[in-house]
């Protein structure tokens, strides 16, 4: 009898994560015997919850906010992104003992972007938001040739956190507030904010947006999320949320832990 291998993704809150209709997708569809959980950790019991997880046979772990910071400082074995982004979001334990972490968000953002057929080469692209999902995704955003990037927070210092961290990555690495007027226009905006989401006003600067730019929100929703309407509303046609990141970082995930690449062809429809 074939084993069920056994993954879960933790966080707080976890209970709407969409990671265990995708994954039970990857492994139908793969022909494999996999169980994947959602699980509610907080915080305060992250170590002790994955050392149990691990104990009980779990093979693999991915880890959603407000844990992904935690994973970084309790794995024993980091990957270069991950150390870089100080971030992870999947965690596994080999032969040895020891516990791994990756981080495949950044990777996922850019599989997605292929997927769609956006080229980042020579783009100038603006980040809003300066928290944990800024810092995982920026190492591959320079890593792909962009004309500059721009980090927009609320508050500068720590935007300037991050430039101090990536500046080595690329020479066009800058930083700006979100309440200044923005100096160029963007090809291509990244909301990892989640201003709207949260019930909060979303205040940008209003000439942040143009018909020629792309939107990509790293949120999701069965609908619209509030930014993406945002956009829609200032003349945007190109607006994407961040359903395929999610699919793609899954996919890299769900590899790492059975050595099985899945396909990422899912609709929406199958998830909401």
């Amino acid at each position: 009898m074939k084993e069920i291998k056994k993954f879960a993704v933790i966080g707080s809150p976890v209970k709407h994560s969409l990671s265990p209709k995708i994954h039970s997708h990857f492994a139908e569809k793969l022909g494999m015997l996999v169980s994947y959980e959602a699980i509610q950790v907080e915080k305060i019991n992250f170590l002790s919850s994955v050392q149990e997880l691990f104990e009980e046979g779990y093979s693999g772990i991915n880890v959603t906010l407000p844990l992904k910071e935690e994973a970084y400082k309790f794995a024993d074995s980091l990957s270069e992104e991950a150390l870089l982004s100080e971030s992870v979001n999947t965690l596994w334990k080999q032969d040895n003992s020891l516990i791994y972490a990756d981080t495949t968000d950044g990777r996922g953002l850019i599989k997605d972007f292929l997927r769609k057929n956006i080229e980042l080469k020579g783009l100038k692209i603006l980040i809003l938001g300066a928290g944990g999902s800024a810092k995982a995704i920026t190492p591959a955003l320079l890593n792909n040739n962009p004309h500059s990037v721009v980090i927009a927070n609320r508050t500068i210092e720590k935007a300037e956190l991050l430039l101090k961290r990536f500046s080595s990555l690329h020479d066009n690495l800058q930083t700006m507030s979100l309440s200044d007027e923005i100096a160029f226009k963007p090809d291509l905006i990244i909301n990892t904010s989640s201003a709207g989401i949260l019930g909060q006003d979303i205040e940008f600067p209003d000439n942040i947006f143009s018909d020629e730019a792309i939107v990509y929100d790293l949120s999701y929703s069965a609908d619209n999320t509030p930014f993406i309407d945002l956009a829609l509303s200032k003349g945007v046609k190109k607006c994407y949320d961040g359903i395929g990141m999610l699919i793609e970082q899954a996919a890299l995930s769900f590899e790492i832990w059975t050595q099985q690449r899945p396909d990422t062809e899912l609709s929406k429809d199958m998830l909401f």
